[in-house]
């Protein structure tokens, strides 16, 4: 086990005590990645979320979670709330706490982050503090920064683009200019030219998420601008973006981000 202290985090890897662990929160965010095979966390008021291998979740401050099993090691990555603040507000960001979104996914330049880290810390020679703690300031920052490119949530407008395969990159264009009409999994496997088996498994091996909750999340997402600044109901809101009723658009907000869409308007308005 190798637990690496910072003033802007914690950076914790171990290969032991991966079976269920107890109920934990703080203020910090967290960057926890499954490196080797599937790993399942559980929030007490979001339920389970399985990450396969190279997939990563972002953890808000004060949520209420714990482990339930990782395989081979754990790698994780605690990012004090005033560091990402800090570079939220300097990207020019909406002026509230970035919450982010309680789903896998996937991308390349966290992936590569995280590899760059374990072989760092793996065959460093010894280091002066000095010199360590300027690499982690660096890495740190890094981090955050990352975070909040390519981790979904309150935000961004937009699910994060990442490179995919050519078979998924017309059918996420269509999905995106299209997001409001009613898609089936036959729909988009035709676009792609594969069955609707091959093409689920790719999806879900290459962004984290099922072809169809990818729709919903992104769905979601467009709401949010619509939630901030304008008065319109909740109902309109969710049927203009492509959601059948509002019962599946409120339950899916609540297991994303932990609360109602109207608590989510009300939220913002009274901290902005």
């Amino acid at each position: 086990m190798m637990i690496v202290e910072h003033q802007n985090g914690l950076l914790l890897m171990r290969n032991d005590h991966l079976g269920e662990r107890n109920w934990r929160s703080d203020d910090s965010y967290k960057f926890i990645f499954s490196g080797y095979g599937k790993s399942v966390f559980q929030s007490r008021n979001q339920g389970d979320i399985t990450l396969d291998t190279n997939h990563f979740l972002i953890l808000n401050p004060k949520i209420e979670h714990k482990q339930l099993h990782v395989t081979d090691e754990k790698f994780l990555v605690e990012v004090n709330y005033s560091l990402l603040k800090e570079m939220a507000d300097q990207l020019g960001m909406v002026p509230i706490d970035p919450e982010f979104a309680f789903v896998a996914s996937k991308n390349q330049q966290l992936s590569s982050w995280v590899s760059f880290m374990k072989t760092y810390f793996n065959h460093r020679v010894d280091t002066s503090l000095n010199t360590q703690e300027l690499f982690l300031d660096n890495s740190m920052i890094q981090l955050a920064l990352l975070m909040l490119q390519y981790g979904t949530g309150t935000h961004q407008q937009v699910l994060p683009s990442i490179h995919l395969p050519s078979v998924l990159e017309d059918v996420v264009d269509a999905l995106k200019q299209s997001y409001d009409m009613e898609w089936t999994l036959d729909d988009m496997a035709i676009l792609a030219g594969v069955n609707k088996y091959q093409f689920a498994h790719l999806f879900k091996k290459e962004t984290g998420l099922s072809p169809y909750s990818w729709l919903q999340i992104y769905r979601l997402l467009k709401t949010q601008e619509w939630l901030r600044y304008t008065d319109d109901s909740i109902l309109s809101i969710a049927l203009k973006v492509g959601f059948r009723n509002i019962s599946s658009y409120n339950q899916l907000f609540k297991r994303v981000y932990g609360k109602t869409p109207s608590e989510f308007r009300l939220s913002y308005r009274k901290n902005r």
